[in-house]
């Protein structure tokens, strides 16, 4: 469908590729905090359509990262794609190459059978022993340069890893990085990996009772902790060609959302709790305590709405029916029995954060995007600051023209809530996108600054601080 035709809704236009790649001080209103030095990378789908057709699924397009450096003289921003094969060879062509989330090559099952999915690096972003890494759930990362981003190439650490999940979780007291890959086959294959200084080591593997998409987990004191809902892959219809993967999913209620402890040591044997069937792509943080497990996380009741949603993405009324709550579940490990705490944050919660700093303890704060509670449809507007332990939320109102990605909380101090909410905001009324940056203390006043950058960025998905 020709990208000039009139966007069914306010917040298409945020979906529109960025074609151009961009390097330049970025005028600022307001005051960036002393304490707010270093690079935060994000990352996204920068070009979801190819000769003026969208791509058939928002995880279809090719990874663009976005560097916003804050400097003593000023904030710069830089964008470049991650040079990724697939990039590469549908730029040249102008057409569809490559196989993908919901892309399909030509020529029917015959183009299509036995040919994985191209790597496109679209989701996260990662510093790991000084390498920035670009991350996919299909394929292994891809390195970049910090400073320039130029692309060098793929990292499977000498055909060590191969599926490396977008949401590594990074122990703050031993900076080691933990991650997961699922592999499909005759057997679906859980691996959990260790990062100590560019050190790979893999965990012994999970072999699971059936063929899953899983997105996300925590990182506690013990444990790697999976919440495995039954969205469940059909391999063999994949691989022979029939359909895409994301045609290949489908949700079965029946099933239940299995609570997967994988030990952190590499030592002993997994254990998995069954629990009432739900859906979550992301997860706030997770801890341990008096035998028991707690989850913070977006809650679906299903996949149904958010699968569409994505489906749909560019031209989708996003409905709030269906959606992502906020919620709290805290599993008794000697019972399995859940109780269950959901908070005032509206309607269409999502990409929760914390402090990095708590990652694995229990904190008090989080960050969340959503909307108000009356609101039946629609991307996210607003951003909101929960306090787990008075129930209180603040939210900023980005409202009526701005949509706001990601809340990415930076530290300026050693308080739990000292720091900065960054974010991207993408405003309706003049096309463009500015960086955005919040008193994470005090949401709902006025920004700190806001960055006027002067084109739009697509809406991204997932972003990491690099302190300077």
């Amino acid at each position: 469908m020709p990208l000039t035709m009139t966007m069914p809704f306010p917040w298409s236009a945020g979906f529109r590729t960025l074609e151009t790649e961009h390097d330049y001080r970025v005028e600022v209103d307001g005051t960036v905090p002393a304490g707010l030095r270093g690079t935060l990378y994000r990352n996204g789908s920068g070009r979801n359509d190819i000769a003026g057709e969208w791509f058939p699924h928002w995880f279809d397009g090719d990874g663009m990262i976005s560097a916003i450096r804050f400097a003593a003289d000023g904030v710069h921003y830089r964008n470049r794609y991650v040079r990724t094969q697939n990039y590469l060879d549908e730029t040249k062509a102008g057409k569809i190459v490559h196989r993908g989330f919901g892309k399909m090559r030509p020529h029917g099952v015959i183009g299509n059978a036995f040919r994985p999915p191209g790597n496109v690096s679209n989701t996260s972003v990662v510093v790991e022993n000084g390498r920035l890494l670009s991350l996919w759930e299909g394929g292994p990362p891809w390195e970049l340069d910090p400073a320039t981003l130029e692309t060098k190439g793929l990292d499977d650490r000498g055909g060590t890893l191969k599926a490396f999940s977008a949401h590594p979780r990074i122990d703050p007291a031993t900076g080691e990085l933990f991650n997961f890959g699922i592999d499909y086959g005759p057997k679906t294959i859980l691996t959990p990996y260790r990062l100590d200084r560019g050190i790979v080591t893999r965990l012994p593997p999970v072999t699971l009772p059936w063929p899953v998409m899983n997105h996300d987990f925590v990182l506690t004191d013990r444990h790697l902790v999976f919440c495995v809902g039954p969205i469940l892959v059909r391999p063999v219809k994949f691989m022979l060609g029939l359909a895409s993967f994301d045609d290949t999913l489908h949700w079965e209620g029946g099933k239940p959302t299995l609570l997967i402890l994988v030990p952190r040591d590499g030592r002993g044997e997994p254990r998995t709790i069954e629990i009432e069937p739900f859906f979550q792509f992301h997860f706030a943080n997770g801890f341990e305590e008096d035998g028991a497990v707690v989850l913070d996380l977006a809650r679906y009741p299903d996949y149904r709405t958010i699968g569409q949603a994505l489906r749909d993405y560019w031209r989708s009324e996003w409905p709030a029916a269906g959606m992502a709550t906020l919620t709290r579940l805290r599993i008794d490990l000697s019972t399995g029995k859940v109780d269950k705490q959901t908070f005032d944050t509206g309607t269409a919660n999502e990409f929760p954060r914390i402090n990095p700093a708590w990652t694995g303890r229990r904190q008090r704060y989080a960050y969340i995007a959503c909307n108000p509670a009356d609101r039946s449809r629609g991307l996210q507007q607003q951003l909101a600051r929960i306090d787990f332990e008075s129930g209180q939320v603040a939210r900023h109102d980005f409202g009526p023209n701005g949509y706001p990605g990601e809340p990415m909380f930076i530290a300026t101090g050693p308080a739990e809530d000292e720091g900065v909410v960054v974010t991207l905001v993408f405003d309706t009324a003049s096309g463009l996108t500015s960086i955005v940056g919040l008193d994470a203390r005090d949401l709902a006043a006025r920004p700190l600054f806001t960055g006027r950058l002067t084109h739009h960025v697509p809406f991204s998905l997932h972003g990491y601080f690099a302190a300077q």
